[in-house]
């Protein structure tokens, strides 16, 4: 850290780092002071030696001269007034000797010397000799010019054109809190962190500032944007990088089933990642998705994944933090500088961070379009924390053009999507309501919704926020879109998958009530829709997962003609070209639905075990343990005792063999990722009272899995104690809060 951009920084954050930067430098503690309009005190100690005072300038931009006129003609007579025993200047213009020895003979006895004139220069001198406070105060480390040139500037530590624009404003606003403090531990301790809450609350911000962090650290920072196998691709052996996945389970509905065994890989990736010194995996999504995938992919409930798992409160943001927040926003924002003053009064701040439904985006969203539209700011803010919605609805419903409307409309069916595909679908769209539908008109929308709505990047079409993507789900369902025609657009089959699982959405009733009364139509679009031939490996979608999606589908629309479609698309010898995987998916499908009749159900499902039988006997005879174990689990699942016991004996010596080859392994360092394969071995030999044939390599391998257990356990233990033991109690008190809070937003009002 050679320096730092202390420009950067608020004045209130200026004066948090002078009392701790001249607490160890005096070496007596100092405590800011909320002081009266006119009594000039910034900090203040007062002890039996008498009373320090320590003025506070953050006037970055002003030059020498301004900053001595002021402090001689305003802060002197408050000083004098005042008489401290002594007085000190900590300000952020460069300070000459002259400059020093004009403000010392002014102030003169109160400044002692010209080492009482602390300005830039000498602030930073002081900083750099104390690198652990600088990391305590992380807007303050985030300054440092080292670090900014590093996180903000050089491309090869952000790979995303995304992060390279989000990143700096994100670092003006950022106010850290408790729940920054505890991601940033797991992030610390664990090396992976799945930062979880409610929208707007600031999920995003600390997955940035942890990116942040870590950068600053050296690492690169990588963006992903599908999914996990991203990573894969992106991984390189040697190189500190972390992994930001933002929205991992989607924005505003879980946008569909995570990809095929993408929970078992994302399981294996944190274990991996935990595993690999020098690596981090930071990942963000809205609470209720969470627990939503939780209920629906058991692996999501690991204590690999539990205990990374951090969410963000709305109590982290105790009306301290909400003050800091909102002076952040409106200090950096382009409001003029009367609109900011207003914001300075207690009856203007007050009701903001007051009210229930307070949220950083909702401040930032408001101050960014109000900016523009020349409205009364305060005013708006409020009504918009009132009703939320109310940010989007009068931009939407009545300042945009129909063809900038129905660009949203269309969007929302992909979430983001290439110019190609979004141009395409709305052609289509405005063609079904027999509106113009060309190019030149749709880049016009486009140009409109960009930068306030939607955000254009390297070809690809995104909600500039998920709010807006949330406003434009209300919008459709309360009715105000041409939704038969819309759904004639659609193009490609995650258009629809987007419309049904908004539908399923508890507040998607009218786009549901809508599909059910035109049911005909939907089937006939959906069935239009092959989906995907069945992959390589059971991790792609497959036609049974395509089915299994239409199944769900018929039974959220009540619909006969989709299950009968699924019935018809499922005879034989359908499932001789599926993964058994699938297969067993999609036969609990249709066994949970109300349209399918259970002897269809009961025929399939002896299909599907019949198939897997043959491929036991395959596995088991060419000696493939763990393979043929897998398979027997997914066959032992059905209700067909018969296709299960031809196997049973054979699979036994197959687990023998392996279990004697596994015992005549030297044992070398433990690999927790062998834990579950020997777990399983000695599960099913002890079931099938097997372990008998070999009691001596049983033991061996018995003693291995007890020692595995342990180190795990032990490794669990640590991470909990190591997070534990760092977490200090948080106290807050309200009159103070309140006290600080009403002298930052005070800043608001005063002029250099």
């Amino acid at each position: 850290m050679d320096s730092f951009e202390l420009g950067r920084l608020t004045d209130h954050d200026f004066e948090v780092v002078c009392r701790d930067l001249f607490s160890n430098v005096l070496g007596i503690p100092l405590e800011i002071f909320p002081r009266g309009r006119d009594r000039g005190i910034d900090l203040r100690h007062t002890g039996p030696a008498g009373t320090t005072v320590v003025q506070c300038k953050h006037w970055p931009r002003a030059t020498q001269r301004t900053l001595i006129r002021h402090l001689i003609k305003d802060e002197l007579p408050k000083v004098r007034a005042l008489a401290p025993d002594r007085y000190i200047v900590a300000t952020t213009v460069g300070l000459t000797v002259d400059g020093k020895e004009e403000l010392r003979d002014a102030f003169a006895p109160y400044v002692r010397s010209t080492s009482d004139l602390y300005g830039v220069d000498e602030i930073v001198a002081e900083l750099l000799r104390r690198s652990d406070l600088v990391r305590r105060h992380f807007r303050l480390w985030l300054s440092s010019t080292a670090v900014l040139q590093t996180v903000l500037n050089q491309e090869r530590y952000l790979r995303s054109s995304w992060l390279q624009k989000r990143l700096p404003r994100v670092a003006d606003t950022f106010v850290p809190h408790e729940g920054f403090e505890r991601a940033k531990q797991i992030v610390d301790t664990q090396q992976v962190c799945v930062i979880a809450g409610i929208p707007g609350v600031g999920k995003t911000t600390v997955a940035l500032m942890l990116s942040a962090w870590l950068v600053g650290n050296g690492y690169e920072v990588h963006e992903i944007t599908q999914d996990v196998d991203e990573i894969g691709t992106l991984w390189r052996e040697g190189t500190r990088q972390v992994f930001l996945y933002d929205d991992f389970l989607g924005r505003t509905t879980l946008d569909a089933p995570l990809n095929k065994n993408e929970d078992n890989r994302l399981l294996s990736l944190i274990r991996e990642i935990q595993e690999t010194p020098g690596k981090a995996l930071v990942v963000t999504t809205r609470d209720y998705l969470l627990e939503h995938a939780r209920l629906r992919y058991d692996r999501l409930v690991a204590p690999d994944v539990s205990d990374a798992v951090s969410v963000i409160r709305l109590t982290d943001l105790h009306p301290r933090v909400r003050g800091q927040i909102l002076y952040n926003h409106v200090h950096h924002s382009s409001l003029s500088p009367d609109v900011k003053r207003r914001f300075a009064d207690p009856k203007v701040w007050r009701p903001v961070i007051r009210h229930k439904n307070f949220n950083p985006r909702l401040v930032e969203e408001t101050l960014r379009l109000s900016a523009r539209q020349g409205q009364d700011v305060p005013a708006v803010m409020l009504e918009n924390l009132d009703d939320p919605r109310r940010v989007w609805e009068r931009i939407v419903e009545s300042e945009l053009t129909d063809e900038a409307v129905h660009v949203l409309e269309v969007l929302f069916t992909f979430g983001s999507a290439g110019l190609d595909r979004l141009g395409q679908s709305w052609r289509g769209y405005r063609k079904e309501m027999d509106r113009p539908a060309d190019g030149r008109m749709f880049r016009r929308a486009l140009q409109l919704l960009d930068g306030t709505m939607v955000s254009v990047e390297r070809r690809q079409v995104a909600f500039h926020n998920p709010s807006i993507e949330d406003y434009v789900r209300f919008h459709l369902d309360a009715g105000r879109a041409s939704l038969a025609q819309l759904l004639k657009a659609l193009i490609y089959e995650d258009q629809m998958h987007r419309l049904i699982d908004a539908a399923d959405m508890t507040d998607g009733a009218g786009i549901l009530a809508w599909l059910r009364e035109h049911e005909s139509t939907v089937a006939a679009v959906v069935q239009e829709f092959r989906g995907p031939e069945t992959g390589l490996s059971d991790e792609d979608d497959s036609r049974s997962t395509h089915l299994e999606w239409v199944l769900e589908t018929a039974n959220l629309l009540r619909s006969s003609s989709l299950a009968a479609y699924v019935m018809h698309e499922t005879l034989p010898p359908f499932t001789y070209h599926e993964h058994f995987s699938h297969l067993e998916s999609l036969a609990d499908s249709l066994d949970a639905s109300p349209l399918v009749p259970e002897e269809y159900v009961q025929r399939f499902r002896e299909e599907v075990a019949e198939s897997i039988r043959s491929e036991v006997e395959v596995r088991v005879e060419s000696g493939d343990w763990y393979q043929s174990i897998a398979l027997y689990d997914w066959l032992r699942q059905t209700p067909s005792r018969a296709a299960r016991e031809p196997v049973t004996e054979d699979l036994i010596q197959c687990a023998l063999e392996e279990l004697r080859r596994m015992a005549g392994q030297p044992e070398g360092e433990p690999r927790i990722a062998d834990l579950e394969h020997l777990e399983e071995l000695v599960n099913f030999l002890t079931e099938q009272d097997a372990e008998d044939e070999l009691p001596e390599e049983f033991g061996i391998v018995c003693g291995r899995v007890e020692r595995l257990n342990a180190v795990r356990e032990a490794e669990r233990s640590e991470r909990i104690r190591t997070y534990q033991d760092q977490q200090e109690p948080q106290h807050t008190d309200a009159a103070r809060d309140h006290a600080l809070v009403t002298e930052l937003m005070r800043k608001l009002d005063d002029t250099q």
